[in-house]
């Protein structure tokens, strides 16, 4: 194909795109074309390492040599087809082509232009003591930000390319011989064969990797610290990386997840057990203490002690309607003025925030909206819910399925809907590897990293539920010598 034709071509498929752009260098009777997108190209990339290479080339006889071996940059590919030059273009490099090419259409050379968000502290997880650094939209550099961390051989990265017409970029990131062999095979096989025009968030990816196909709680985790990340990875998990998100995926995931913190490790085990015991317990106070209150005082009122079911009437004294629904419009109108607070702008967020908790405060009891102890019980499970937030969405739904069965069936619907909210969760799976891990099927090794944290020297293996391994991490604590101390 002549370079004649290639440009033709080339300008139909960029037709009625202003900030495509062909240079031309003619030298004598050879022309060397560069084709790019303005703007998605770096300039400086462009002039130093093609324009200034091969003009300096030409102009001290060396024109004999190779286009690919006269270029300046480290990113160098051969492009045999039109699709591969229309993609190269569509990715921030630049095309390069002539006549004096033989069996290739030209070259693509890397010159994206990767001027960005810098590095900084993730506003979702931020941390005391560690690392103040997080992943940006360059999946390139969040690679960069594993690799410092983890100086292995053993950290491997495959690339897909995925979305009809996004193609985005999608980076599987996992250690060799650590990672579950199988897990990384069905991780890689999921994301090529997602079929969609478009993939512009890692949110994206997640909703097509997820076992099931419409999970109360995430089948798959998400971080937005490289640290946390490596930390899993060493662990046996598969990271995925999407090009245009900070956040990163990991599978597995697995419930125990939830209640670990980044920086439970930098402190006390005796107090990071404490806080992961606090957290496990609000996790439970915000999904079934509401059904719980409803269960007792609308359903079985006979069965609470008389001092408080008069402390409850003499509160609800002035509604006309009953404990079920107040119950249940009092979360509603929380969760609503909590979606406002987040979705408006901060500095509106904050005020809305402050108006929600005086209309949910005193001012709603004495208008006789709500009574103090329901108010009390509500406010408490939404307090609780923040505590763990990766169920916080979750959380919320499940909440209200439990008031509501507990307020039609009572006591006998709100054990039976623990019971089947607990055979659901055992029978689910993260990329095939059980939800419930360590706990069902139950590792002792993975139990000392769950609700009771072990101190790191005690973690002497990786949990065998996610590598399918009896992989060693440490030899344990070093051996204490006294210290002689004398005249």
């Amino acid at each position: 194909m002549t370079a004649q034709t290639i440009r033709k071509e080339l300008a139909n498929a960029f037709t009625d795109m202003t900030d495509f752009a062909f240079r031309d260098m003619v030298f004598g009777e050879n022309t060397v074309t560069v084709a790019y997108l303005v703007g998605f190209c770096s300039r400086i990339f462009v002039n130093k390492y093609i324009l200034e290479p091969i003009s300096y080339a030409y102009t001290a006889g060396n024109a004999s040599f190779p286009l690919e071996s006269i270029i300046t940059n480290i990113k160098v590919e051969k492009i045999t087809e039109m699709d591969g030059a229309i993609r190269a273009i569509l990715s921030g490099n630049a095309f390069v082509f002539s006549d004096t090419m033989e069996n290739i259409l030209g070259i693509s050379v890397f010159t994206k232009n990767d001027e960005g968000r810098s590095t900084m502290e993730p506003e979702t997880e931020n941390v005391i003591r560690g690392p103040h650094e997080g992943f940006t939209e360059s999946a390139e550099n969040n690679v960069v930000l594993l690799r410092r961390r983890i100086h292995s051989a053993k950290l491997k990265r495959r690339s897909f390319v995925v979305g009809q017409e996004t193609m985005t970029d999608v980076s599987v990131v996992f250690m060799e011989g650590i990672a579950n062999g199988e897990v990384v095979s069905e991780v890689c096989r999921r994301i090529s064969e997602i079929k969609t025009d478009a993939i512009l968030d890692s949110g994206y990816v997640e909703i097509f990797l997820q076992d099931g196909k419409a999970p109360f709680y995430p089948a798959i985790g998400n971080s937005e610290r490289p640290d946390k990340v490596a930390a899993k990875l060493m662990e046996g998990r598969v990271a995925i990386l999407v090009d245009g998100s900070p956040v990163v995926l990991t599978a597995p995931y697995l419930f125990c997840e939830a209640f670990q913190v980044t920086e439970d490790y930098s402190k006390s085990p005796w107090y990071a057990t404490f806080v992961r015991f606090l957290r496990f317990a609000a996790y439970l106070v915000s999904l079934y203490f509401p059904a719980l209150f409803v269960a007792a005082f609308v359903r079985h009122p006979d069965r609470m002690p008389d001092f408080m079911l008069s402390a409850i009437k003499s509160a609800r004294e002035s509604l006309e309607f009953s404990l079920f629904w107040e119950v249940l419009i009092i979360f509603l109108i929380f969760e609503t003025v909590r979606e406002v607070g987040l979705r408006m702008p901060k500095a509106v967020g904050s005020a809305v925030g402050l108006v929600g908790s005086l209309i949910l405060g005193d001012s709603a009891i004495k208008a006789g909206l709500t009574s103090a102890p329901v108010l009390v019980v509500v406010a408490l499970a939404a307090v609780c819910n923040f505590m763990v937030p990766p169920y916080m969405n979750g959380n919320m739904l499940y909440r209200l399925l439990m008031i509501v069965i507990s307020g039609a069936l009572g006591f006998f619907g709100f054990f039976a809907a623990i019971l089947v909210s607990c055979i659901v969760l055992c029978g689910k799976t993260s990329v095939g590897i059980p939800y419930l891990s360590p706990f069902a099927p139950f590792d002792r090794e993975g139990m000392k990293d769950f609700i009771y944290m072990a101190p790191i020297w005690a973690m002497k293996r990786i949990p065998a539920s996610l590598t399918g391994k009896r992989l060693i991490r440490t030899q344990g604590k070093i051996p204490e010598k006294g210290v002689k101390t004398g005249k």
